[in-house]
């Protein structure tokens, strides 16, 4: 049997979400761009690394290959020569 559902807020009395301003998805995007880059290699992953617990990737902690479609190449410079 299941169990009724208990709500914790009232559906009428909800109001909308803010939309995203341009400086809160920068903001977000340079968040996560911290938690999904090694500081080592540099490379941008598509997942959170475990920076609190190994400090790297785990390629520049043990050695472990990194399959190349798991994150981007990190960007080239756009010096002037």
């Amino acid at each position: 049997m299941r169990a009724p559902a208990a709500y914790l807020y009232r559906v009428d009395l909800a109001l909308p979400v803010r939309p995203m301003t341009l400086a809160k998805e920068a903001a977000l995007d340079k968040a996560m761009a911290a938690r999904t880059t090694c500081p080592r290699c540099r490379r941008r992953y598509h997942h959170v690394l475990p920076l609190r617990t190994l400090g790297s990737c785990l390629e520049c902690h043990d050695g472990t290959p990194a399959d190349p479609a798991n994150y981007t190449a990190p960007p080239a410079h756009t010096l002037a020569a």
